[in-house]
């Protein structure tokens, strides 16, 4: 018994076909993801735009880490870009042209606005304790963050060119906002990590070359430029 196309081709978003995918399909990379961070990030050319970063990070190496990113941590949320994490070993070693890309992790960490992002059922305790390891790694890390989709300004599609997006270096230019309303959802507080971390972390002073729209007041962005096809 034959099946019409379009029939079959009914099939392709309904939950069943999903769950065949899954038990039949290998997901090797995705499944080696073993990390959750939760930031925020600001656009390298408009200080003024900032958007809630949810990473999901695997360590290629103890010097090298990867990350896709999302507006969210739920079901349904919309994969908006991608982040390199490299150590301060390797970022020494990068072009003063690379370094422009690069941003630096320090504050982010300090202040409290990087977290480990746990289950509900986790308690704030354990979570701090948690992420002892991590940010003690993570505050001397330079990481290289391209989001694909504004979705701050179209909401429903991807469009437009990538856009470098950068951290932040200093209380006045944290979104207090989006940081509070975080808080609420989650059931953490930033200060009270903020406190926490001073007792463990060490004084580190972040490499020159990094967070150079803060030392320049010029940032890159990406442009569409059309060349001619190279076909051999």
């Amino acid at each position: 018994m034959s099946i019409e196309p379009e029939t079959m081709q009914s099939a392709y978003h309904t939950g069943a076909f999903h769950a065949a995918g899954a038990a039949m399909m290998s997901f090797e990379p995705v499944n080696a993801i073993h990390q959750h961070l939760c930031a925020f990030h600001a656009y390298s050319h408009d200080r003024t735009r900032h958007v809630e970063a949810h990473h999901f990070c695997k360590h290629q190496s103890a010097d090298f880490h990867q990350c896709v990113i999302y507006d969210s941590d739920k079901p349904d949320a919309r994969l908006i870009g991608i982040e390199y994490i490299v150590s301060e070993k390797i970022f020494a070693g990068l072009s003063q042209e690379e370094k422009k890309y690069w941003h630096s992790h320090k504050y982010e960490v300090e202040s409290g606005l990087l977290q480990l992002q746990l289950k509900s059922i986790v308690p704030n305790a354990a979570s701090d304790l948690a992420e002892q390891p991590a940010m003690l790694e993570l505050q001397k890390t330079y990481g290289k963050t391209i989001h694909t989709w504004q979705f701050d300004v179209h909401p429903d599609l991807p469009l437009g060119p990538p856009a470098l997006m950068m951290s932040y270096t200093s209380d006045d230019q944290v979104p207090q906002d989006l940081a509070r309303e975080r808080d609420e959802r989650y059931g953490v507080d930033t200060e009270k990590k903020k406190e926490l971390r001073k007792g463990y972390l060490p004084e580190y002073e972040t490499m020159k070359g990094a967070d150079t729209w803060e030392t320049e007041g010029k940032a890159i962005m990406f442009q569409a430029v059309e060349e001619s096809v190279k076909m051999r």
